[in-house]
């Protein structure tokens, strides 16, 4: 039973995360020395705008959603 949950996990998460994470523009395949680089720096950024919009406007946006489904804001 582990071996199968090991590669659920690893075919339906981890596999489809490390080919979503190679077309970000801040991460590097290195082909010849199989090493994953990723820009801290550029990483950093792209998570503070996605954060700032998520939390500025994307507050709006989760307050329809839950008035949508019938919940109080």
């Amino acid at each position: 039973m582990t071996g199968q949950i090991a590669l659920l996990l690893r075919v339906f998460i981890l596999l489809p995360l490390a080919g979503l994470s190679a077309t970000l523009p801040f991460v590097t395949y290195d082909k010849a020395a199989g090493l994953l680089t990723i820009d801290l720096n550029a990483a950093s950024l792209a998570i503070a705008v996605l954060l700032y919009g998520l939390l500025s406007g994307g507050t709006f946006a989760w307050s329809r959603w839950v008035k949508g489904v019938g919940g109080k804001t």
